[in-house]
């Protein structure tokens, strides 16, 4: 993907040479914004009474896209205008990942951000609507392993995560238990209503068709739909099919499977 054109063109306006405020006034704003920022941490991620919460800021980009896990470094990745993703470093997760990163963020939002958070394999596959056999073991320990490595650059104008999607944890070998932690700065990622509550039921039957289940998480981060252009959505879902018009029919798919899912026209 060209790096040039991963995002839509934002238009930045120059100073317009107003007085600069009164230090006393900076002083108080900044001990005001600081203050909100320690409450949100300390607050931790959003606990919804439906789905789990995940950020908008990377469902509307193509960070957890639809193409094949690939080892990137410092790569920017496609966003909707007004954010700046980075894979600074780490294979670029898929839609798969973000099954594992959702469950992951949801412990964190009931144990709490920053704090040692114990799972049994088992019951983690099971909450995302895996089968628990051996192979499925060892796809969320490779899972888990590269979201643990994957560090990224997220900004939306006011704040800029940076970081790995799992800060780091361990693996019981023998009771097959997992301890993660999850880094409490993301919670500023969520600041200002700036999240989004999947519907998990619908998400899980989309399983197999990562395009769908892309929009379904892309367009549940709107209050009502946009008309995005079929290149744009191409962009934005990271997918790797380089002509449109194969795209395009993949999309006609995807858009049938996701109105027959959730009843969206």
């Amino acid at each position: 993907m060209d790096n040039a054109t991963s995002q839509i063109p934002i238009p930045f306006h120059e100073s317009s040479g107003e007085p600069i405020p009164d230090p006393g006034i900076a002083k108080a704003m900044d001990r005001i914004r600081e203050s909100l920022e320690q409450k949100a941490i300390a607050a931790g991620l959003p606990v919804p009474s439906n789905g789990k919460p995940l950020p908008n800021d990377v469902l509307r980009s193509a960070l957890f896209g639809v193409s094949e896990k690939v080892f990137r470094r410092e790569e920017k990745i496609a966003s909707v205008e007004g954010l700046d993703v980075y894979m600074v470093r780490g294979y670029r997760p898929t839609q798969a990942h973000l099954d594992v990163w959702e469950q992951c963020l949801d412990l964190a939002a009931k144990h709490g951000t920053g704090k040692r958070i114990r799972f049994s394999v088992y019951s983690f596959l099971k909450a995302i609507g895996r089968n628990t056999g051996k192979s499925d073991y060892e796809w969320l320990k490779e899972a888990i392993n590269d979201l643990a490595s994957c560090l990224v650059r997220i900004s939306n104008g006011r704040y800029t995560y940076f970081g790995t999607l799992i800060q780091d944890g361990f693996r019981d070998e023998e009771t097959n238990e997992y301890v993660i932690k999850i880094n409490e700065a993301l919670a500023l990622l969520f600041m200002g209503g700036r999240w989004t509550a999947l519907d998990g039921e619908q998400r899980q039957m989309l399983r197999k068709h990562p395009l769908a289940q892309w929009l379904h998480a892309f367009y549940s981060t709107h209050a009502e739909p946009y008309a995005y252009k079929v290149a744009t959505l191409k962009e934005l879902c990271g997918s790797d099919t380089e002509e449109l018009w194969k795209f395009r029919q993949m999309l006609r798919r995807a858009l049938k499977k996701l109105a027959e899912t959730t009843g969206w026209e």
